[in-house]
């Protein structure tokens, strides 16, 4: 069952006409008509024409995330125009956690036409995505998304998603009289490319999970301004709505990258997903530069609409936290904005545990609990994990189950929240100050506040 989801020449039939399958590069326009359709605030506004364009980026050749076979569709067969009524897709990402390579599959752009919608399809969908992502052999699926939706689909709230500062116009100090402004913004070119990554991980810092972008998105992302066809279009057509800009002293060298929205809808103008400087650089002088130059840039950036006010203010997507809000300072850095979250599934916690194993034997070598022999039998309500470790050594993961008779589990939690935990987004403690059924006894608490502290990840949203 879950290989013949997965196959291209995968196609069901749901009744009443409608046939999931997985998409060819022919559906690329109707694909698009569908995102276009639903991606409205209002019914009767003029169809999306930037949703239109990311179905042709997403299923062109050069799209590093995935290919035009990996949407999954539902179409209305009974129509004699065909159409396709629902729709998700699957990209592929590599993460890192603590340093060791992470498969992801990303389900995006989930859309169902409205006089479809509370049929299951998109549960239906969601059973191909994950289908391919697991014989792919992802341990693990991610999704950014609305609110609540794909709780239902076995995801939960794990990591920080943007969070932002924002910088008045009118507190940007201005230069000294007669001073030169010493940095200047130009665009990336692909010739960038090794900068842009060295200058990219130099954010990797503390940062527990980690989004490896490789040189084909980089490639990707700069030269995607360099089509003639994008070149002569208005950029509130495009789906990409931000490029990259290097940062660079009066000598031409870089010095930095950042990554600017292209157009605006609101007063601020965006400016993520991370923001670098070469180390050996003065940082506070190229943040005062930067934003002066910012402030200029979003004078000249357009706005989504003619309705748009004109700008006014920098919002720094980096995060809840970031070192260059420390530079900025609390009198520029006035309005805070808190993260939202990206939705995490692990299907295998057995198989995603024995993948990181290495990390936690670390954790417990560098610990009191150096050298640890026991078990922990870990309660998950309609199942369990056994962990047995042998002097510091993972020996043993498997799934179990509370036996009926007897309390064996030595902590317990509810599966979902247990993801909390398990990716350190939340400490046991937060936990179980908020859910009355997260617990451990004395020993297993001490084994996962070692095993699972609390850390900051950072995984940035490649087309924010």
């Amino acid at each position: 069952m879950e290989a013949s989801l997965a196959d291209p020449t995968y196609i069901d039939d749901l009744g009443d006409g409608l046939v999931r399958r997985w998409s060819t590069a022919a559906d690329t326009e109707t694909i698009g008509l569908l995102l276009s359709t639903v991606h409205r605030d209002r019914e009767d506004e003029p169809l999306n024409v930037v949703s239109q364009d990311l179905a042709r980026i997403f299923m062109s050749e050069t799209f590093p995330f995935m290919d035009a076979g990996d949407f999954a569709v539902v179409e209305d067969t009974s129509r004699p125009d065909r159409p396709i009524v629902a729709c998700t897709c699957l990209w592929r990402h590599q993460w890192r956690y603590a340093g060791i390579p992470l498969d992801v599959g990303r389900p995006e752009y989930v859309a169902t036409d409205a006089a479809y919608r509370n049929r299951g399809l998109v549960r239906r969908l969601f059973e191909m995505v994950h289908a391919r992502s697991a014989a792919e052999g992802h341990l693990v699926q991610a999704i950014t998304g609305i609110a609540y939706f794909y709780r239902q689909f076995g995801y939960e709230y794990v990591l920080e998603l943007d969070g932002s500062r924002t910088v008045y116009f009118s507190q940007i100090p201005g230069r000294k009289e007669g001073e030169a402004e010493p940095y200047q913004l130009r665009t990336a070119t692909v010739e960038d490319t090794p900068h842009l990554m060295a200058f990219y991980n130099q954010q990797r810092t503390d940062n527990l999970l980690w989004y490896e972008p490789d040189e084909a998105y980089w490639r990707f992302i700069v030269s995607y301004w360099d089509d003639p066809a994008v070149q002569s279009r208005e950029v509130t057509t495009l789906g990409i709505k931000g490029r990259y800009f290097m940062i660079v002293d009066n000598n031409g060298r870089a010095v930095g990258s950042t990554w600017v929205r292209t157009r605006r809808w609101g007063r601020s103008l965006g400016v993520a997903p991370f923001l670098s400087t070469a180390p050996d650089v003065d940082r506070p002088a190229v943040m005062a530069a930067l934003l002066r130059l910012l402030r200029d840039q979003g004078a000249r950036t357009p706005g989504n609409g003619p309705d748009t006010p004109p700008c006014d203010e920098l919002r720094f997507d980096l995060g809840a936290n970031h070192p260059l809000y420390e530079l900025m300072g609390e009198k520029l850095a006035l309005l805070i904005n808190r993260p939202y979250a990206w939705y995490v599934r692990i299907p295998d916690l057995a198989a995603f545990l024995r993948h990181i194993a290495p990390v936690l034997e670390e954790r417990l070598a560098r610990s009191l609990l150096a050298g640890y022999t026991g078990q922990l039998k870990f309660d998950l309500y309609r199942e369990g994990l056994l962990l047995r470790f042998e002097r510091g050594k993972l020996a043993q993961v498997e799934r179990w189950r509370q036996p009926v008779y007897g309390e064996e589990a030595t902590a317990g939690a509810p599966p979902l929240v247990f993801l909390q935990l398990l990716l350190s987004y939340r400490s046991l403690e937060e936990l179980r100050a908020f859910y009355p059924d997260v617990w451990a006894d004395d020993q297993a608490r001490l084994l996962l506040d070692t095993l699972f502290p609390k850390l900051p990840s950072r995984v940035f949203e490649p087309f924010a």
